[in-house]
């Protein structure tokens, strides 16, 4: 046994015993070792010395000697030298050492966070919820049986309170998009899932589950207030898929590799207080690629002029003006790592060198604001035709930012629109805007909104809006709501987005909202700049 020694004086020593053969495994349920420095002298010893007490080392630390030890020698790991010789001068490791063990019990007690409650539900044949090995919670929604080539999925969540942080992912392919098919192809069932994030103490609770518009299930409501999230995905394959024999009823549920779904219980039976869910370790679920456009991110109920969830739409981004004091100006959109869009007039004629895009912005009060980077403008473009006059047929621009972007779970692109897509005759697509701007009373929002709108066809845009028919034109969208929620003033630049795909390609640019008596008269259409005229120039003068 090596036996580490530091010369206080001449009669008074401090020791530390050291096993040779013990690894860093060895120190686990021990007291950390103090770092041994180069005063230390090195001394072989075949026993341990007695302690002052006349206790061994063992009988203090619980060590067991291991077969093949001498008679008298002491197994230890790490033993203070509070079992050996106690100099006065010892006071300061000893205090040191505290220290450091109070601090790993400190750890080990944070380490330590009740679970979250796990609301009852009947939709066990098709859902059940998850915990990650990092404690992460999802979903996992499975289809009733196998061979289904085609998936419309609706998912609807209902959880306590109004609050923003009740936020739900979009539905996703499970565990990939790649493994999602080739599963499909093999004859297995098809899998989808949500990830839930701040939901307090309280997961949401699923209230209706759709495939294919059937419904498989649903489940009440919480009493008023509270928050409901309706989610969708679709996707389809057209390559064959290998029959499966799965014996028993049509509907089974799908085991899951390594993990325990939350087990439901029996309505008919007499109810234990509300359980817990526990760490589970699940299958690995493949990490998301931020780099895909026009992938919503977490996002709560929205529903004309609601607030949006923070990274619900990632490539929403807020152009500031200004040297040492800026101001807002407009909304703009990510579609690259160095480029974002917007409507020209909220650029036309700037110094680059005054121009900021706040990427991953959300809460304009709050500056500076995690998660989001405010980045300065390299160079500023705007359409050809555009010189200056308000006419929304070429209000689009560009500004590259003199630096590389890295995406993230709040920085993401949106789709461009691109020139293989359909564009309907505006016969009825809905969309969705969303931006900060002015509410109904007039006040500047504090976080961004978002609504939803219907194109119209140009014609029944000029009928209703004959004093905007010089604006209205073959390069321009026309689209409203019956609800008279849209975009308003300083919502300019911001995207009207269209999904493809389950994907938000991006449509047109707020150019002109319709005014009435100084304020936004949104019983009017609002009428967009056409990106899909502008496709050429905006793809030869982005910046990857």
């Amino acid at each position: 046994m090596l036996v580490f020694e530091r010369a206080l004086s001449d009669e008074k020593r401090i020791r530390y015993l050291y096993k040779p053969d013990s690894g860093p495994a060895g120190f686990a349920n021990r007291f950390p070792c103090p770092l041994i420095s180069p005063a230390f002298s090195l001394a072989i010893s075949s026993s341990s010395p007695g302690t002052a007490s006349g206790q061994s080392p063992e009988s203090i630390n619980g060590a067991v000697p291991q077969s093949g030890e001498r008679s008298g020698e002491r197994r230890a790991d790490c033993i203070p030298a509070s079992v050996l010789v106690r100099p006065p001068s010892a006071t300061v490791l000893e205090r040191a050492m505290a220290i450091r063990f109070l601090t790993l019990l400190l750890g080990l007690c944070l380490l330590s966070v009740e679970a979250l409650e796990v609301p009852s539900h009947n939709c066990e044949s098709y859902f059940s919820y998850y915990r990650r090995g990092n404690g992460e919670y999802y979903g996992l929604f499975t289809a009733p049986r196998a061979g289904i080539n085609s998936f419309s999925w609706e998912v609807m969540f209902n959880a306590h309170g109004t609050g923003q942080a009740h936020t739900v992912s979009s539905l996703k392919p499970y565990p990939s998009k790649d493994e999602a098919f080739e599963n499909i192809h093999n004859g297995e069932r098809g899998q989808v899932f949500v990830d839930f994030q701040d939901f307090g103490n309280e997961l949401p609770k699923l209230i209706r589950l759709e495939l294919n518009d059937q419904v498989l299930c649903s489940n009440a409501e919480y009493d008023a207030p509270s928050s409901t999230m309706t989610r969708r995905q679709s996707m389809s394959t057209t390559s064959p898929i290998r029959q499966k024999y799965e014996p028993g009823p049509a509907i089974i549920q799908k085991s899951v590799p390594n993990t325990t779904p939350y087990p439901q219980s029996n309505p008919f039976l007499p109810q234990p207080a509300k359980p817990k869910l526990q760490p589970e370790i699940t299958p690995h679920v493949q990490d998301t690629d931020y780099s895909e456009c026009g992938v919503e991110g977490f996002a709560a109920a929205v529903f004309g002029g609601e607030l949006v969830t923070r990274g619900q739409y990632p490539w929403l981004a807020a152009l500031y003006e200004g040297g040492s004091t800026v101001s807002y100006k407009c909304v703009v959109s990510v579609i690259s790592k160095k480029t974002v869009i917007t409507a020209a007039h909220c650029i036309h004629g700037k110094n680059s060198s005054k121009l900021w895009v706040y990427l991953g912005r959300h809460d304009r009060f709050e500056n500076p604001e995690s998660h989001a980077n405010l980045v300065a403008v390299s160079d500023v473009l705007t359409a050809p035709l555009y010189n200056g006059n308000p006419l929304p047929d070429s209000d689009v621009g560009l500004l590259v930012l003199k630096q590389v972007t890295e995406y993230t779970r709040y920085i993401q692109p949106l789709c461009l629109w691109s020139s293989g897509m359909r564009v309907p005759a505006n016969e009825g697509d809905t969309g969705s805007v969303a931006g900060w701007g002015y509410d109904e009373t007039g006040v500047k929002t504090r976080f961004p909104k978002a609504v939803s709108v219907q194109l119209v066809p140009r014609d029944t845009c000029l009928k209703k809006m004959k004093k905007a028919q010089d604006f209205i034109t073959r390069k321009t969208v026309c689209a409203g709501n019956t609800r008279s929620h849209g975009p308003c003033f300083g919502d300019s630049g911001s995207a009207l987005m269209v999904l493809r795909n389950n994907r938000w390609v991006m449509r047109g640019i707020v150019s002109l909202s319709p005014s009435k008596g100084g304020s936004c008269d949104l019983s009017q259409y609002v009428i967009y700049c056409d990106i899909s005229m502008h496709l050429d120039w905006i793809q030869q003068n982005m910046v990857y």
